[in-house]
């Protein structure tokens, strides 16, 4: 077997967890994973051990496999670490932020106000986070940061175009931007937690 066949496979269902593509309490079937992918069912299990070593799926009485879901509790301990790494995340780039940064950021925000699926707009989303930390320099955090919004893995359908939810997004990304721009580290990081918060919980 192809020792990075399981990797392989780990990686596209974490993927599709972040997305929103495979949601809580979505059952995973061996086989169908393992004709997908072109494997056997050996590294389709070693790929759900991991996930399950990382508490993305869990284990059901009849051995079947799931998709893992986030208890109230856990979803509120999840939101206040979020706001406590990307606050910091947010602090170290804006002091080193450049022009291109800025409008990287405000190229992405308009792509995600005009998109439609919700599989993109999660996409988008990252993306445009990862552009405002990515001037701090520290690989570690944005790893850090990447991590955290994979477990929280918040689907976008309940955010069609022309919902108050998007039109509160992308008011609240557009005053990051702008505090972002001006170099108002303090703005930027309110402006955020108000974003953070509002998204972290909802229930989606």
């Amino acid at each position: 077997m192809d020792p990075n066949s399981a990797a392989a496979v780990a990686d596209r269902l974490r993927e599709d967890i972040r997305l929103g593509r495979l949601r809580s309490g979505t059952v995973l079937r061996q086989d169908a994973i393992a004709v997908r992918f072109g494997v056997s069912r050996q590294p389709v299990r070693l790929a759900l051990r991991d996930l399950r070593a990382c508490g993305l799926v869990t284990v059901r009485r009849d051995r079947s496999v799931e998709i893992a879901g986030l208890s109230r509790d856990a979803a509120g301990e999840l939101a206040e670490v979020r706001l406590l790494v990307e606050r910091e995340a947010l602090r170290l780039a804006i002091a080193r932020r450049g022009d291109r940064d800025i409008l990287e950021a405000k190229h992405l925000q308009e792509r995600i106000e005009i998109e439609t699926e919700p599989d993109r707009i999660a996409e988008l989303d990252c993306a445009f986070h990862a552009v405002l930390y990515k001037p701090g320099g520290n690989a570690r955090l944005l790893k850090l940061v990447e991590d955290l919004r994979l477990e929280n893995r918040r689907p976008y359908q309940e955010q069609p175009v022309g919902s108050l939810q998007r039109a509160l997004l992308a008011k609240q990304h557009r005053k990051i931007v702008r505090t972002y721009a001006a170099g108002d580290g303090d703005g930027a990081v309110r402006a955020l937690e108000e974003h953070l918060r509002s998204t972290l919980e909802s229930k989606p």
